[in-house]
């Protein structure tokens, strides 16, 4: 936005910030609840900043790039053995023993889990969509007021200003 912008948007930057910061710590927060949680890393990862463009403000939420395969899920596929096994150190998932009491190693416990995802994909948590649902409808009356205000504000501005001359 130009320097020379007549309306700052002061109220509206702070209600934003406001907003961003309730969407990050409400996704965190039902991130843990659904027990999406491996290693941390999408729960550590979630930042966001107010952008401001020439005709548009926008809060931008970062996260790391599998956050959509934990909000939507996955159709089946065969995934890879490597990544399953990451996720069940980092997890830890515990093995139940078989019929004859044995314990799968790590391995066959990934391969068990893989078939499993091949068949029957797997389930979104829609924590995000669910937490941008909830912070919409509590925020948008307090961005419009705040966006009013501004406006109000350099109306007064403009009522007072001296003429040039």
């Amino acid at each position: 936005m130009a320097e020379d912008t007549l309306i700052a948007f002061d109220n509206l930057k702070r209600v934003l910030e406001e907003y961003g910061n309730l969407v990050r710590n409400s996704y965190q927060d039902a991130l843990i609840r659904s027990n999406s949680i491996a290693s941390g890393e999408l729960l550590n990862s979630v930042e966001f900043e107010v952008q401001q463009g020439e005709r548009r403000f926008s809060v931008v939420l970062n996260l790391l790039d599998y956050w959509q395969y934990v909000e939507e899920g996955t159709k089946p596929h065969w995934p890879p053995s490597s990544a399953i096994l990451k996720w069940i150190e980092a997890k830890p998932v515990l093995p139940r023993p078989d019929k004859n009491g044995k314990l799968p190693t790590p391995k066959q416990l990934a391969y068990l889990i893989g078939r499993k995802i091949a068949r029957e994909g797997t389930k979104g948590t829609h924590a995000l969509s669910r937490t941008l649902e909830a912070v919409n409808a509590e925020y948008m009356e307090k961005i419009v007021e705040a966006l009013a205000q501004d406006v109000g504000d350099a109306m007064r501005l403009i009522a007072f200003r001296p003429a040039r001359g």
